[in-house]
């Protein structure tokens, strides 16, 4: 790519903020323009080229980010990645944003803009927003310059929160609602959102900085309700009842909306805190570009018909992703932890478990060295001491050849924890067997070997 237009490149571009910002930064800027996505896709403007990039790999990124100047972060992971995903999103978040902030450091890029979430201060996080915090600190852990645009709901069509409220809206004539609806929020549209992203990537003095970019009305989702409903002429009554546990809450507007509980759960977590731009984080140009009352941006988005929720990956194959967090044993890194992982499993299952460490190879016995159930090999080209990579080369519990199969233990959070993931790995075992054997398994080795390094930390 000709290098004397600045380069930007968007991850999400092809989600509900990422599509209309490259449309407008098309239209309005001269960026050339790099979007990503998991699949293979067509451009049809001479400054736009889609790269095909699976987010979860080293490899792919550092391909992907050849070249690129500045960069837009727009990835949530809410939505499986695998036929089989075990791990929480924030855990999944955590190791994208790990992921990207390395690759960009590596590739020089200059600027990052990340479009995260509102934090209310003195109040315990929900998951939901205490992710999008540890994504912005870990984008921002390098020499790479960060921005970190902190929204609340952002309205507009397709949007999953936008898509929520109006499927209730248009599926119940009455509306028994938890108290979190009564939160107070400042909406603001995804015009505004774009306009902001814009002046950021072409203003070096505001970048680095931190900002809560929100409207100017302050509104409860209750109200939003009631305006949406009375701009579509469906008269809608709105019963708040405290008592309704937030847990069930979760269950019944997913069920309502068919959104999936994946996506909806975290979102409606973060409802209870009260979303209020704050002064400390004030953004400077809010009369030139935060134009959309709360009322023209719900009739905007009404215009349209809601478009259907992602459900994220469908594989073409039954393929497994499990992340996990540990905790990391102070003084000690990546490599240590996965070179102590060999030796505790053996002594976890002594009855019938073997592990043999040759060279770059680990093999896993059963009994005898004529059972091998599973071979991996260390990747020393692409191992650090903070990050080590095994490929999975065979074994009868890996079907075939397994291609881009790995285990890799990473350190995140300046070192604090350790990932251990397995990203793309095909088991041998029919799936349903698997889903109930082996990798029920897994889950709960994982669980012994964080207690054996918590204990391991407690005694240093």
């Amino acid at each position: 790519m000709n290098t004397e237009t600045p380069t930007l490149v968007i991850a999400g571009g092809s989600g509900f903020v990422g599509k209309n910002l490259i449309h407008s930064l098309l239209e309005k800027t001269d960026f050339k323009i790099v979007a990503l996505s998991r699949y293979e896709r067509e451009s049809h403007h001479p400054r736009l080229e889609w790269r095909k990039c699976d987010l979860f790999s080293l490899k792919d990124l550092s391909a992907a980010l050849v070249g690129c100047d500045q960069a837009v972060y727009l990835v949530h992971s809410m939505l499986p990645s695998a036929a089989l995903s075990q791990g929480t999103f924030y855990d999944f978040d955590l190791l994208i944003a790990d992921n990207f902030a390395r690759v960009a450091e590596a590739q020089g890029i200059k600027h990052i803009v990340y479009l995260g979430g509102m934090i209310p201060k003195k109040e315990k996080l929900s998951w939901h927003l205490k992710s999008r915090l540890e994504v912005e600190r870990t984008l921002d852990k390098g020499s790479v310059k960060v921005t970190a645009l902190r929204a609340g709901l952002i309205m507009g069509a397709s949007g999953s929160s936008f898509t929520i409220l109006q499927r209730l809206i248009e599926r119940l004539p009455i509306l028994v609602c938890p108290s979190w609806t009564e939160t107070k929020s400042q909406p603001i549209d995804l015009d505004d959102v774009i306009r902001v992203i814009s002046r950021v990537l072409l203003t070096p003095e505001l970048q680095g900085k931190i900002f809560d970019i929100s409207g100017s009305e302050t509104i409860s989702y209750k109200e939003l309700i009631k305006k949406a409903s009375k701009l579509i002429k469906m008269q809608r009554t709105v019963i708040v009842w405290s008592i309704i546990p937030i847990g069930l809450s979760r269950f019944w507007v997913s069920l309502i909306t068919g959104v999936p509980r994946d996506l909806v759960y975290p979102l409606v977590l973060s409802l209870k805190h009260e979303m209020i731009a704050s002064p400390e984080h004030d953004y400077p140009f809010k009369k030139e570009d935060i134009l959309v009352s709360v009322e023209e941006s719900l009739k905007k988005a009404m215009e349209f018909q809601v478009s259907p929720i992602l459900q994220g990956y469908t594989p073409v194959q039954k393929d497994v992703r499990s992340i996990q967090r540990l905790p990391l044993p102070k003084g000690k890194n990546a490599m240590w932890v996965a070179t102590e992982y060999f030796h505790w499993l053996p002594k976890m299952f002594s009855w019938f478990l073997r592990v043999d460490l040759e060279g770059n190879f680990c093999r896993f016995y059963f009994l005898s060295p004529k059972i091998v159930l599973l071979v991996l090999e260390l990747s020393p080209e692409r191992s650090t001491p903070d990050r080590q990579l095994l490929y999975i080369r065979g074994g009868l519990l890996a079907a075939g050849p397994q291609g881009r199969g790995r285990l890799e233990f990473r350190e995140v959070l300046n070192g604090t924890s350790i990932m251990a993931a397995i990203h793309e790995f095909r088991p041998a075992l029919p799936w349903y067997v698997y889903l109930w054997t082996q990798a029920l398994v897994h889950l709960w080795v994982m669980r012994r070997f964080s207690q054996f390094l918590k204990k391991t930390s407690q005694s240093s």
